[in-house]
This record gives C-alpha cells, structure tokens and sequence, in this order.
C-alpha cells in the first residue's frame, strides 16, 4: 500500500516542475501521508480505507504545483523585504552588544566610572539589543491554514520551521560574539590569556544546548 500512496504522489505531481524543490516537497509528503496511513491501519482501519482516508486528506495539490511553476514576482519582493528586515535587526542587534563592550571598557578603563554603574549600562544596552531581537521573530505572523488538509498542514509546519531555524542562527551568532567580546574583556583587564580561553569551551556546550531546545520544541510539536 506505500508503494500505492507513492504512485499516487508521483501521478499528481506529474505536472510539477522537475526541480529540487518540487521533488523534496513530494517526498516530504509522501512521508506525511505514510505515516498517517501506517497510524490509521494500527487504530483499526482497513488498508483500503485507511487509504481513501489519508488521500482524501490531501487537498488541493494543484495549488501547490501552480506555486512551483509560477514565479511570484509579490511573493519574491516580500520575501526578499523580510529578509532584508531580519538582517537588518540582527546586525543592529550585533552591534548593539559590540557597542556595550566597548562602552564598558571605555567607562571603566578611560573615564574610571564606577564598576556597578558601568555594568548597569552594559547590561541595559544588552537587555535592549535582546528584547527587539526576540519581538522581530515572535511578532512574525504565523501561517493561518484554510482547511485542515495534509497540504495546508505542510505549509503551516514549513513556514513555522524556517522562522524557528533562523531565530536559532541568530541567536548563536550573537552568542558567540557576546563570548568573543567577553573572553577580550576579561583577558585585557585581568590579563588571564593562559585561562580565558576557557569562555570558548563553554561557548560550544551552550550553542549546543540552544540547539538541542529547538530540536526537542520541534520533535514535540510534530
């Protein structure tokens, strides 16, 4: 019966472009439509409803082939927009924690400003940098699905795990350069170079507990 839910696939994506995209988009859903298949038949169906069942859920593919073909001169400019916006955030996000280094260094070093003050103000800078960066992502709108179809299914998971992949990006890449301007700051201060290196180290242990959280957030939404 796989093979069957595979020949049916291969006969409604006959029109579809011959491109990577449309290929990884069939298979995906093959495997989407298996697997509920496999669940119907271990609840009690039989194969042949279970069948019926999983292909009738499928919606409207041609939608999804039109897509392919079509080159969306709207949906390109959009996209290249929002592209635009996020990188724009997250380079101002980046600068922003450079800068509070710098700041740090330059209150305590050069005009002797109080510790405590000094790192108030670093800690400020920081926590704002932050906080726009977690409301770019969190305020991007999620994909609203028109029915309750494998297809509408498929773009609502899409388009939530390519907003998740790059809030993960962005958030180890200011990690990363938050450790680098921590490790220069205590090496010059306190002149520790044979032991701050250790920052890095950590560095690697927390970038992959970042991405173990979103591993595990998205096994569990699936």
């Amino acid at each position: 019966m796989n093979n069957k839910i595979r020949n049916k696939l291969e006969l409604l994506f006959e029109e579809a472009p011959k491109t990577k995209k449309a290929v990884e988009l069939k298979e995906e859903l093959i495997v989407n439509l298996t697997e509920k298949y496999d669940d119907l038949v271990v609840l009690g169906k039989s194969p042949e409803d279970a069948y019926n069942s999983v292909i009738a859920s499928i919606g409207d593919v041609d939608e999804l082939i039109r897509g392919l073909k079509q080159n969306d001169v709207l949906s390109i400019e959009r996209e290249q927009t929002e592209r635009k916006k996020t990188a724009m955030v997250v380079a101002g996000a980046v600068g922003a924690y450079i800068l509070s280094v710098i700041i740090l260094i330059t209150l305590t070093a050069v005009f002797n400003v109080d510790g405590v003050i000094a790192t108030m103000v670093f800690l400020l800078i920081v926590g704002f940098a932050t906080c726009v960066l977690i409301y770019h992502f969190m305020s991007k709108p999620s994909y609203i699905k028109a029915d309750e179809t494998i297809v509408e299914e498929f773009k609502e998971w899409k388009q939530g795990r390519s907003q998740k992949n790059q809030l993960c990006k962005s958030l180890i890449s200011i990690m990363w350069t938050l450790i680098t301007a921590i490790y220069l700051l205590i090496s010059f201060t306190l002149n520790i170079w044979a032991y701050s290196w250790i920052i890095f180290i950590i560095g690697a242990v927390i970038e992959q507990m970042i991405k173990l959280i979103f591993d595990m957030n998205s096994t569990r939404e699936q």
